[in-house]
């Protein structure tokens, strides 16, 4: 599993203007609001940040394709912003080997056996006295979970009508279909009789330990996503929680 993800490695990420024009996006999941591209002289990457200073970096730090995609999707109200004259500034980093892409994972999947994934642990509910939300729901969302590729997950009750789930993921795409999932199950209840889900914690991760991105949904959130009265891409910019 790789760092394909850090686009939403977010926890250190504040407000900025909207009107920064360009976002320069580091592997390790960095961002930062610049005026312009980035441009290389001598070998470093020089980016002149929205409020005035400027960074030098090695070019191989940078996610060339996640830069341009924030750029595009206006996505510079999220990113971060260093200041250089304090100690807060982020030690040069070694680049590491170029990751592969999510074709050059599939093919490497079709190439390998399969193995079984290990069963996922579930906190089931003690009883129905405790008063949290039953085993089948928790069974309910691990098999769906597993269904969209995450094998890394852990699902507790935290109430009558909530639960947490702690997820492992390694694409953007699983991000979303884990956000689509989520909303499904929540709308029809897990397909449990006599449940109501209002409430679920999403607390997502990449395998190297990055924040992935941590959401409360509703179920107010779950209903305008499975009526696509708003986007998984959208719900992701404005519920995500650093």
């Amino acid at each position: 599993m790789k760092k394909a993800l850090t686009l939403f490695a977010l926890t250190i990420f504040v407000a900025l203007p909207s009107f920064a024009t360009y976002i320069v996006v580091l592997k390790d999941g960095t961002r930062y609001a610049a005026k312009a591209k980035w441009t290389v002289t001598k070998g470093k990457a020089l980016v002149l940040l929205e409020n005035g200073q400027s960074l030098q970096l090695d070019p191989s730090l940078i996610d060339v394709a996640r830069s341009e995609a924030l750029t595009k999707m206006g996505a510079g109200a999220s990113a971060n912003i260093i200041d250089l004259n304090t100690n807060s500034t982020p030690a040069q980093q070694t680049p590491s080997a170029p990751e592969p892409t999510l074709g050059d994972q599939i093919k490497l999947r079709r190439n390998q056996p399969q193995q079984p994934a290990p069963a996922a642990p579930i906190t089931p509910a003690p009883s129905s006295k405790a008063g949290l939300l039953s085993p089948q729901v928790l069974e309910k969302f691990d098999r769906a979970f597993e269904n969209i590729g995450i094998y890394e997950r852990k699902l507790t009750p935290t109430g009558p009508h909530s639960m947490r789930a702690d997820l492992t993921l390694d694409t953007e795409d699983r991000v979303f279909n884990a956000i689509s999932a989520t909303s499904l199950l929540m709308v029809r209840n897990a397909g449990v009789e006599g449940v109501q889900i209002d409430s679920v914690e999403l607390f997502m991760k990449t395998t190297v330990g990055g924040a992935a991105g941590r959401f409360q949904m509703t179920r107010a959130d779950a209903e305008a996503l499975n009526q696509k009265t708003i986007s998984q891409q959208d719900y992701f910019v404005r519920k995500v929680i650093y």
